[in-house]
């Protein structure tokens, strides 16, 4: 409701101002973080001995607290790496398209 107020009211603001950021995927969910958060969740990974809890905010403020062990990836996420994933996205449904038998469904 505010997004279409901003644009009815000419202060149409990008909706984030992040093009750039990191993915950490945890279990349940899929959290997008700056540069310096994805950091420091790493260096905490990364001590010795098992640390229980990491605790960190999101690009949009929200605070979250998961368990060390549920964290299996951090990825890196830029307007081309998106782009190449779409990308390639279409490549394999054209590909899986081209591959199909038109002839499968036929009794």
């Amino acid at each position: 409701m505010v997004n279409r107020l901003q644009k009815i009211l000419g202060s149409d603001e990008e909706t984030t101002k992040y093009t750039e950021y990191y993915e950490v995927d945890a279990i349940g969910d899929t959290y997008i973080v700056e540069l310096s958060t994805a950091l420091a969740i790493e260096r905490q990974l990364d001590q010795p001995g098992e640390s229980v809890w990491i605790e960190f905010r999101d690009v949009f403020g929200a605070r979250h607290r998961t368990k060390a062990r549920f964290i299996g990836r951090i990825t890196e996420s830029t307007r081309e790496t998106r782009a190449a994933m779409r990308e390639f996205d279409r490549a394999r449904r054209t590909e899986s398209k081209e591959g199909e038998d038109p002839f499968e469904t036929c009794d």
